[in-house]
């Protein structure tokens, strides 16, 4: 009976996670956007980041199998406080869990490498760079130059500043430099699809790092395989 409860509430517990956390992520990205000067005025510019976001991840894979205490390619809930707390981020447990549940963005029960990019992130954009200093005194200016990218990057997509893309944001991006031919709408069409990984019409932060984790080109044999049913 205690098993069956566990997993009826489950699902209750990741969808509060989830609101709690998106509406934390989307008023951090409302702060950052008027505070900084966004660094992409076209797509192309965002391409061409695309080698040092690979670069990046290399030194963030390293730092990932620190925290993999046991190996097996996941970072689990115990492992993950563990991570928190050497990061000096301050959390109750509770809040932990849902941190948990909101980068386990596969739902594989562990958070894999490009899921732990994803949360390295969002910690440094709710949190601030001392968390990249402590993830590497020395490899933290490279890992927040990585970070800045990859947040401008999805705010260069945000135009209306609320958190979500939708897929006509992504369209008008992608088409609006008058010098250069229109996307094939299929093209953006099918862009969308691949990071809309909950279909649900929109596309947050997490959803967004995700994907460019993944367009970057760094997987794991476990994760190329998770992704070959993926649409």
């Amino acid at each position: 009976m205690g098993m069956v409860a566990s997993m009826c509430t489950e699902p209750i517990k990741r969808r509060r996670a989830e609101k709690d956390l998106d509406a934390k992520v989307a008023a951090a990205l409302r702060e950052r956007a008027r505070s900084r000067q966004r660094n992409f005025r076209t797509v192309n510019s965002i391409t061409m980041r695309l080698p040092r976001f690979k670069d990046g991840l290399r030194d963030i894979k390293d730092v990932f199998d620190q925290y993999d205490e046991d190996s097996d390619g996941t970072i689990d809930n115990d492992e993950l406080r563990s991570c928190l707390g050497k990061l000096l981020v301050q959390m109750s447990d509770k809040e932990a869990d849902d941190v948990h549940r909101y980068c386990d963005i596969d739902r594989r029960d562990g958070i894999q490498f490009q899921e732990f990019v994803v949360l390295l992130c969002l910690l440094y954009l709710l949190f601030g760079p001392d968390v990249t200093r402590r993830v590497s005194e020395f490899e933290s200016a490279k890992l927040n130059r990585v970070f800045d990218d990859l947040i401008d990057a999805f705010l260069f997509f945000d135009k209306d500043g609320d958190g979500k893309l939708e897929r006509k944001d992504v369209t008008r991006r992608m088409n609006e430099a008058s010098h250069q031919e229109r996307t094939p709408s299929h093209i953006t069409a099918q862009l969308f699809k691949e990071m809309d990984l909950n279909r649900n019409g929109k596309v947050n932060l997490k959803e967004f790092l995700y994907s460019i984790v993944r367009w970057a080109g760094h997987e794991t044999e476990d994760d190329d395989a998770s992704n070959e049913g993926s649409p």
